[in-house]
């Protein structure tokens, strides 16, 4: 029986597994998506952290960029404007070589000029800013000279840059209108930027491998791009996407778009200069900006894999730990359940006897003893009947064993039906030996009980040629006491056995007693009558 009580904890412990499991698969699922979700806004949020500095940054340049070319072409505008006024009140004859030198004196002080030019109403060089003698040059055609000409504003005028004449350089012409006292055109009044001094300031930048800078006018005249290129002076990017959204934004932006020189994809801050008409502005390739970004992102990203990856052999080395729990506690059941099986039928084995299917000699001894001394405890009476086959060998002989075998069945049947209550026992405890045990039951009781086996299988009629009366019959003994103290079960064992051999050596086929009350052969008589 306790083998059968262990089989319950057992079996309520699936309900409780189940959703453990359950639970631990869903948190390992959780925790997977979770380190999955923020490592993603973490990989997002660096990058944007990233492109914000490199924002930052290219807006800090382009405001270094607009301020220094102002400032430039604001100091050489400043220079300009005093020799205008000079040579519109005086005239170009009065100053003379004096004016001459004092125009060399100008551009040897600023690093920015390459030179300063005064033209007549013909374009013809009036003076200049060269030490040297030159050719006389006619400058009516250059854009700067027919814009003054066609325009009355006295403002300064940037133009596009062009290769100088005289010296064959590029250079950025900054210019002014020249009126005789009466208002008519009286000429132009030139300086040239030396385009090179906005080459050496921007190399002082650090933009990386891929980045540019870009000097054009808002007419999209390039004036100077890092890195700088030869052939691309003074070429147009109005047809760029940059050129093309600054027109469209306005003054000041910044945009990722790919430029038609080298079609790579930058990150631009534009901004106009303040005074004149041109912008400038600054690209770092978003390449080079995300490098790193992408090589945090790859390592942190690994790092990530790799603890996803021990994570899921973790859970799968769990889930397969309590797997095979679960197939060993099955197992541990059905080796419960088969050992269950196994004792009952031990016990069934070790209490029954295997021919008959009645009590054994073991289960008999245990009980007479047991119901021996509760009845001494209880003042109860307790009866015992023996039975014994007659002529039980020679019918062995005759028929064989297989048959008294059978016989002893019928024997075993014919007792456990006739035992009356449930209380009482019918074993085998030899051969073709039987008993009765009867509790609670005395003399007259017993004898009325073996009387009625005896009774069934003489009416049965088996067939016992070896026996007088040419049928199966039993001889029974009778013995019932209320036991005390100071007595012993065997003594009831031995009563009843002596009632048997008495039934025995007085013919047979009968039930004897062996009672002290009924001594005489006419008083058991008289009991087996009752």
């Amino acid at each position: 029986m306790k083998a059968e009580k262990q089989l319950s904890p057992v079996t309520e412990l699936d309900g409780k597994k189940r959703p453990l499991i359950a639970i631990a698969a869903s948190f390992l699922f959780v925790v997977c998506i979770s380190l999955v979700a923020v490592q993603g806004w973490s990989i997002y949020s660096a990058r944007e952290t990233q492109l914000a500095q490199s924002a930052a940054s290219t807006a800090n340049m382009a405001r270094a960029l607009a301020d220094h070319a102002d400032s430039t072409i604001e100091l050489v505008d400043t220079i300009l404007a005093g020799v205008v006024e000079s040579v519109e009140h005086d005239g170009i004859t009065h100053y003379g070589e004096r004016l001459h030198l004092h125009l060399i004196d100008h551009v040897s002080r600023t690093p920015s000029l390459q030179g300063m030019y005064i033209y007549d109403a013909k374009g013809n060089w009036a003076l200049h800013s060269l030490r040297d003698p030159v050719p006389v040059f006619n400058n009516a055609d250059r854009e700067y000279f027919i814009y003054h000409k066609t325009h009355k504003d006295k403002l300064a005028h940037v133009g596009a840059p062009v290769r100088s004449r005289s010296t064959d350089t590029w250079v950025l012409p900054v210019s002014r209108r020249l009126e005789n006292k009466d208002g008519s055109f009286a000429g132009v009044a030139l300086a040239t930027i030396q385009l090179s001094f906005f080459r050496t300031f921007y190399d002082s930048f650090d933009i990386g491998n891929y980045g540019t800078i870009t000097l054009s006018t808002d007419t999209g005249a390039l004036v100077m791009r890092r890195p700088f290129q030869q052939e691309q002076m003074g070429r147009s990017i109005a047809t760029e996407p940059l050129f093309k959204q600054w027109r469209e934004r306005g003054t000041l932006g910044s945009a990722a778009v790919p430029v038609d020189m080298d079609a790579a994809e930058r990150m631009y801050t534009y901004r106009n200069l303040r005074r004149y008409p041109l912008f400038v502005a600054v690209g770092l390739s978003t390449d080079e900006t995300l490098a790193n970004w992408w090589a945090n992102a790859y390592l942190s990203t690994a790092w990530v894999v790799i603890l996803l990856l021990i994570l899921c052999w973790m859970g799968l080395r769990l889930f397969r730990q309590v797997t095979l729990r679960d197939e060993l506690e099955e197992q541990l059941r059905n080796a419960q359940l088969a050992l269950v099986t196994k004792n009952r039928s031990l016990k069934l084995l070790a209490r029954n006897d295997g021919l008959t299917g009645i009590a054994n000699r073991r289960l008999f001894d245990a009980r007479l003893d047991a119901e021996f001394n509760r009845a001494t405890r209880d003042g109860t009476s307790l009866a015992l009947v023996l039975l014994d086959v007659d002529f039980f060998k020679k019918y062995n002989d005759h028929y064989g064993h297989p048959a008294g075998d059978a016989c002893l069945q019928f024997i075993g049947q014919c007792i456990r039906t006739g035992r009356r209550r449930a209380g009482n026992l019918a074993a085998r405890v030899g051969g073709e030996e039987f008993a009765i045990l009867l509790p609670n039951t005395d003399l007259y009781g017993a004898i009325v009980v073996a009387e009625a086996v005896r009774r069934s299988i003489v009416t049965a009629g088996r067939e016992h040629a070896a026996n007088p009366a040419g049928i199966v019959t039993i001889s029974c003994g009778v013995h019932a006491l209320v036991p005390s103290r100071d007595m012993d079960s065997k003594q009831l064992v031995e009563a009843a056995d002596k009632a048997l051999y008495l039934a025995k050596s007085t013919g047979r086929n009968r039930v004897c007693p062996d009672a002290p009350a009924a001594s005489s052969r006419r008083e058991r008589a008289s009991v087996l009558g009752d």
